[in-house]
């Protein structure tokens, strides 16, 4: 699901499943294109950070995600500190 978008081209998703948990950043302008994707495979420590069941989870990351356009750093911040592994892809056009 799109968790942020602005007028300057940068959206966000957020995708959440029993196997994964994904949040891919895109910016796009006329004279540049930048993608970051962080994939994390181990939802239970997930859930075990942000003091949730699974049922809840998605609700939990909104709240801390949701309309923030630094979403994605915010994301990689909390798995950071929480020494969560994940899968990290950034590139540029």
């Amino acid at each position: 699901m799109e968790i942020y978008s602005d007028n300057r081209g940068r959206v966000i998703w957020l995708t959440v499943s029993s196997d994964e948990i994904r949040v891919d950043l895109q910016d796009l302008s006329p004279n540049f294109e930048y993608e970051r994707c962080a994939v994390v495979k181990d939802v239970d420590a997930v859930c075990k950070a942000l003091k949730s069941d699974f049922e809840n989870i998605e609700a939990k990351l909104l709240e801390k995600l949701e309309n923030q356009m630094t979403a994605f750093d915010l994301f990689t911040e909390l798995l950071d500190n929480h020494e969560i592994y994940f899968e990290y892809f950034s590139g540029r056009r």
